[in-house]
């Protein structure tokens, strides 16, 4: 996986207390148990540790479609 995902999952494990077992790139952020609080302080994450904006952190999404959106904002921005 990139590095995008392991940033996520790092995040997840450590600021959520996610169970690492439970972290995979088809789970959902709902299956991770993370109410709409989580999920506001996790798209702030997201932007201090990888530099893009997710705006539409939403319940259905896996970790996989989330880190996969970042990558792809980063390439058309051109960061690597």
């Amino acid at each position: 996986m990139s590095s995008t995902y392991e940033t996520l999952r790092s995040c997840l494990v450590d600021e959520f207390d996610v169970v690492p077992a439970r972290v995979a790139p088809d789970a959902t952020l709902a299956s991770l148990d993370l109410d709409s609080l989580a999920l506001v302080e996790l798209s702030l994450l997201v932007e201090e540790r990888i530099g893009v904006t997710v705006a539409d952190i939403t319940p259905d999404r896996t970790l996989g479609e989330l880190a996969a959106h970042a990558d792809a904002t980063l390439a058309a921005e051109g960061v690597s």
